[in-house]
C-alpha cells in the first residue's frame, strides 16, 4: 500500500505548482468543506447498492463525486470527461437541436453504465465537472488532482490510483501523470486530442478556413467580437457552415458524378468547372480529414455503373463531407472561446504551403480530385497571391498566450494504455504521442516498456446502398465503430479499464500476449507495433 501521507504530500504539492502556473485566471481559492456521501443517491442514479456517492464542490467551484463500494477492492479510478462548449447555444439543428446550457456536471466514468459495471467489480471511481468548460486541460488537471485528494482523505484505505479520460481529458490525464510523479499508478489516455495549436487552431481552423474561402467567404471564421456581438457572429458563422454543407451534400447526392457548387461560393467560373465534390476532397487532404466516415468507407460502391468508380472517386469527398461539417463547427466554437481566452485572434495560416500539404495525395487522390490540371487550378486559387482568397494572420500576443499551456511531452512514468480510431475525425493526437514516447525513451527521459497502444479499426467494407444505388446514411447517434470520435463500445471501454486497473496494481503494462487475449474476440480492436496511426498536418 503507498503511504496514504505520501499520496496527500504529492496532492498538496501539485494544487499549488498547478496554480501558481496555471496561464488562464481561476477564481481565487476559498476553502471547501468535505463531499456529503450518500447510498440512496448511488443506488438512483448508478443502480449501485451498497455503494456511498459523495458529492462535493471544491475550492474553485468544480463540482465532484466519488463513488466507493463497500466491497471494495483497493483501486480509485479517477475519469476525466471530454471538452464540453463554454457558451449556451439556442436550438441549432444537428449541434444542439434543443439549445445548450453550458455543462458543468461532474462525471465519474465514459457512462453511466460503465460506471455502475465498474462499481459492481469492486472499484471506487471519481470525476470532476471542472469549474470552467471549453478548453480547460490546466483546470481539469487542478480539479482531478482536487477530487483526488479528497478521495483519499475521506477513503484513507484507498490503495492505488488509476487514471483515465477521452479527448481533452485524454490530454489532462497525461498531463496529470507526466507533471505529478508518484501521484497515480497507471493511466489510459483514449482518443487523445494533440496540443491546442494542432487540433483546435490548426486542424479544425484549417477546415474552416478552406470551408470560408472555397464555399461561403461570408462566414466570419475568426476575429470575434467581445460581448453579445460576438457571441451573434458565433452562433451565426454555426449556422452557414450547416448551411454550406447541407447545400454541398444535396449537390452530391443529386448527381455523384458532376455536383455543382453552392450559390454561396465565389470561386471563378473556371473552377466551378470542376465537380464541386473534388474540391471537397481537397478541403479534407489539405486539412487532414479522415477520408472514412460513419457512413462511408471509401471502398464500397452500389450495383451498376458506379461500382467501381464510387468508392475510388465519390466516396472519399462523401466521407469529407460528413467528418469535416463536424471539425469546421468545431473550428467555430473552439476559436470562440479560444480568443476570448486569449485576448485575440490565435489562428494564422500566413505561412502555410497548400501544395506541400496535399503532398503525395496529389497521386493517390488524382482520380477523385478531378485530376493534376484541376488539382493545380484549386491550389492556385488558394495562393496568398489570390486576394480572393486573404490569409489570417494571429496577434501574437494571443498565440503566446495559448503556447504557454500545458503540453504533453511524452515522459511516461507509469504503465499506459491507448486507445484510439483508426478514422477518429476530431482528434489525432495518439500518434504524435507514440512518437514523443519512443523520442523520451531513445533520450532516457522515459523508461521502454510502459506505452501499449490499442487501435480501434471501421470493418474494411460497411457503406450501405438502396437498391435505386444511393447510399444509406448512418445515423450520427450510432456510427460505426472505429469512426468518428471517442466511438467505443460498452466492452471496449471496460476491456481497457481491466487492462488498467491490473496495470495499477502490478505496476507493469500488460504484455502483448494479454492485450492479444484481451481484444481477441473484438474484430475492430488490433495491436500492431508496426501500424502508425493519423498525425494532423501540424506535424508534418
Amino acid at each position: 500500500m503507498k503511504n496514504i501521507n505520501l499520496r496527500k504530500s504529492l496532492v498538496a504539492l501539485s494544487t499549488t505548482a498547478l496554480i501558481a502556473g496555471l496561464a488562464v485566471a481561476i477564481p481565487t481559492a476559498a476553502r471547501a468543506d468535505g463531499p456529503t456521501c450518500s447510498e440512496v443517491a448511488a443506488a438512483t442514479k448508478y443502480s449501485a447498492r451498497n455503494t456511498q456517492l459523495c458529492t462535493g464542490v471544491d475550492q474553485f467551484g468544480a463540482k465532484y463525486e466519488i463513488a466507493m463500494p463497500k466491497k471494495f477492492n483497493g483501486t480509485l479510478i479517477v475519469w476525466s470527461h471530454g471538452i464540453r462548449k463554454n457558451t449556451n447555444l439556442p436550438k441549432i439543428p444537428v449541434v444542439a437541436p434543443n439549445g445548450y446550457v453550458v455543462d458543468n456536471s461532474p462525471e465519474i466514468a465514459p457512462a453511466p453504465a460503465i460506471a455502475t459495471a465498474l462499481l459492481k467489480q469492486g472499484f471506487a471511481l471519481a470525476g470532476s465537472g471542472v469549474q470552467t468548460q471549453g478548453w480547460n486541460q490546466e483546470e481539469q488537471v487542478l480539479a482531478t488532482t482536487i477530487v483526488i485528494d479528497q478521495a483519499i482523505t475521506k477513503f484513507p484505505q484507498i490503495d492505488r490510483i488509476a487514471a483515465w479520460g477521452a479527448s481533452l481529458g485524454a490530454l489532462s490525464t497525461q498531463l496529470l501523470a507526466e507533471n505529478n510523479p508518484g501521484l497515480v499508478d497507471a493511466v489510459a489516455p483514449l482518443c487523445l486530442s494533440d496540443s491546442v495549436e494542432a487540433n483546435a487552431i490548426t486542424y479544425a481552423s484549417d477546415a474552416l478556413w478552406l470551408t470560408k474561402t472555397l464555399f461561403d467567404p461570408s462566414i466570419k471564421g475568426n476575429g470575434y467580437a467581445s460581448g453579445s456581438t460576438g457571441y451573434a457572429q458565433m452562433v451565426t458563422d454555426i449556422g452557414k457552415v450547416l448551411t454550406v454543407f447541407g447545400a454541398l451534400s444535396a449537390s452530391i447526392q443529386k448527381n455523384p458524378l458532376a455536383p455543382t457548387w453552392p450559390e454561396t461560393s465565389t470561386v471563378p467560373a473556371t473552377l466551378k468547372g470542376i465537380p464541386v465534390r473534388s474540391a471537397v476532397l481537397l478541403m479534407g487532404l489539405l486539412a487532414g480529414v479522415p477520408t472514412q466516415s460513419r457512413t462511408f468507407d471509401s471502398s464500397s460502391g452500389p450495383k451498376g455503373p458506379l461500382e467501381t468508380s464510387f468508392g475510388l472517386v465519390i466516396s472519399p469527398s462523401l466521407a469529407v463531407l460528413e467528418n469535416a461539417a463536424e471539425a469546421a463547427i468545431l473550428a467555430v466554437v473552439a476559436t470562440y472561446d479560444l480568443e476570448l481566452r486569449a485576448g485575440g485572434v490565435v489562428y494564422d495560416n500566413t505561412q502555410t504551403n497548400w501544395a506541400t500539404r496535399l503532398g503525395d495525395d496529389s497521386d493517390v487522390y488524382a482520380a477523385g480530385l478531378t485530376g493534376k490540371t484541376a488539382i493545380a487550378g484549386m491550389l492556385a486559387y488558394l495562393s496568398p497571391l489570390n486576394p480572393a482568397a486573404p490569409r489570417v494572420k494571429a496577434d501574437p500576443s494571443a498565440v503566446a498566450r495559448v503556447a504557454a499551456y500545458a503540453k504533453i511531452q511524452g515522459n511516461v512514468t507509469v504503465p499506459t494504455i491507448t486507445l484510439a480510431g483508426t478514422a477518429d475525425h476530431i482528434a489525432q493526437g495518439t500518434q504524435y504521442f507514440i512518437d514523443q514516447y519512443n523520442a523520451s525513451v531513445a533520450s532516457g527521459k522515459a523508461k521502454p516498456g510502459l506505452l501499449v497502444n490499442i487501435w480501434n479499426k471501421p470493418p474494411d467494407q460497411y457503406t450501405k446502398f438502396t437498391d435505386a444505388g444511393s447510399p444509406i446514411p448512418v445515423d450520427a447517434s450510432a456510427p460505426t465503430n472505429g469512426t468518428q470520435h471517442c466511438n467505443f463500445t460498452g466492452s471496449q471501454w471496460l476491456t481497457i479499464a481491466k487492462l488498467l486497473t491490473d496495470s495499477a496494481k502490478s505496476g507493469k503494462a500488460p504484455s502483448s500476449k494479454v492485450v492479444k487475449a484481451a481484444i481477441a474476440k473484438d474484430k475492430n480492436l488490433f495491436t500492431d507495433p508496426n501500424y502508425r496511426g493519423q498525425v494532423h498536418k501540424y506535424r508534418q
